[in-house]
């Protein structure tokens, strides 16, 4: 079944990051109107009043206004400008209530923040990291803006391993595909003990796929201990995948009936060079 129309919110801090989170929610939003609504959020720190003026609360709100204003209808869109509540933990908290609280499908960061890209790019910045860890709520980390032209659509790369939070990232990945240019690439990359899954996780692949009509071709790499390893090479070596799609866990913490934070979905964060959409 094809996903109901919903909300994607937009966590901005007035960084060009944050700018280019923006304008990758818009390439989502404009396309199709499968949401209701595109929010741009903010929330601002009074007792920081050493921030230069490009980062002030009212610049970032008129800037944001003004992009919004000259694309959509008042109807289409909200922005949310919030000052940091007494006794909240930190800002970046604060974001992730507002989204929940709001119930969006999609929340949108900048995979980098005020103080720009960072010289190791395997560091997270405090807002992705705490975003990441921490979200409810489908998140979509944006290390570059990707666009479609008039014959190539989006092509995202969905990891597989039989979890059943794989699957519901497929259906995330399903469900922002929705132009006849977007394809779908299904990647299993198994260890050396799941490879003999590969036959029985693509045959349920190619059940659940009969129900959409989507462009999409199933993969099985190599078995490997270091399998991740191999996914971010193929994502890494390719000049044509744009979102990398994962669940925060995977077929072991579903084993353990844990909800930590997987060491696969930890890689593919930090190294893979495509957008990350994360689901929870």
């Amino acid at each position: 079944m094809e996903s109901n129309k919903s909300n994607i919110m937009v966590a901005t801090d007035g960084s060009q990051a944050s700018k280019q989170a923006f304008f990758q929610a818009v390439e989502f939003f404009e396309y199709k109107n499968i949401f209701n609504q595109i929010i741009v959020a903010h929330v601002s720190d009074e007792s920081k009043t050493y921030l230069p003026f490009e980062f002030q609360s009212t610049t970032i709100y008129e800037d944001y206004k003004i992009e919004l204003l000259s694309r959509y209808p008042e109807a289409n869109y909200q922005l949310i400008f919030q000052e940091k509540a007494q006794g909240q933990e930190n800002i970046r908290n604060q974001i992730l209530n507002i989204a929940g609280n709001l119930n969006v499908s999609y929340l949108i960061v900048g995979f980098n923040g005020r103080k720009g890209v960072k010289q190791d790019a395997t560091i997270l910045g405090q807002t992705v990291r705490n975003s990441v860890y921490n979200s409810k709520i489908p998140l979509i980390a944006v290390k570059k803006l990707y666009k479609r032209d008039e014959t190539n659509g989006f092509k995202f790369v969905v990891c597989i391993d039989g979890s059943k939070k794989s699957y519901k990232s497929l259906e995330s990945a399903i469900a922002l595909s929705f132009d006849e240019r977007d394809s779908l690439l299904i990647c299993f990359a198994p260890t050396p003990d799941r490879e003999a899954f590969g036959t029985t996780i693509k045959t349920k692949v190619e059940e659940f796929m009969a129900k959409y009509q989507r462009k999409w071709q199933y993969k099985q790499l190599d078995a490997s201990y270091r399998a991740i390893e191999n996914v971010i090479e193929m994502i890494n070596n390719s000049d044509d995948l744009d979102f990398v799609v994962f669940g925060s866990n995977g077929y072991r913490a579903q084993l353990e009936n844990k909800t930590f934070f997987g060491s696969t979905a930890d890689e593919l964060l930090k190294k893979a060079k495509a957008n990350i959409i994360m689901v929870p």
